[in-house]
């Protein structure tokens, strides 16, 4: 008896990939998709606008204050006295690190100084603002 194409005796030959590819490719649209969203989820800061902006602002310990004065580092909440001893024992493992200071832009100039002041107190030399482009 000879075997016919298609029938129940074949054995298969190749894989087809274009099932997986398909697969893969959803993954990754979803992927790209929540990752836009997880990023709006972060602390809502009215940032000033200028023309030119640092491009490194992502390697560096980020510290933000909310427009009613909270202070948080890497987006947790913490004292004035916990963000200067976190950052003590971060510049120490890390001389040359800086911190990049977000606040809003409605905060006096004194509240902004202040902050910077307890991160000098903590060691840390570096110290940029965030602003928008």
């Amino acid at each position: 008896m000879a075997l016919l194409p298609g029938g129940d005796d074949d054995e298969i030959g190749y894989i087809n990939i274009t099932p997986m590819v398909d697969v893969l490719l959803v993954l990754l649209v979803i992927f790209m998709v929540t990752a836009n969203f997880l990023k709006s989820e972060s602390v809502n800061i009215n940032l000033p606008k200028v023309n030119a902006a640092d491009p490194n602002v992502a390697q560096s310990v980020q510290i933000s204050i909310t427009r009613n004065g909270e202070l948080l580092m890497e987006g947790i909440t913490v004292t004035e006295n916990k963000m200067v001893e976190k950052l003590s024992r971060e510049s120490k493992n890390r001389p040359n690190m800086r911190v990049t200071l977000s606040a809003d832009e409605r905060l006096s100039y004194g509240t902004i100084a202040r902050a910077m002041g307890l991160i000098r107190q903590s060691g840390v030399t570096r110290i940029a603002l965030s602003v928008k482009r």
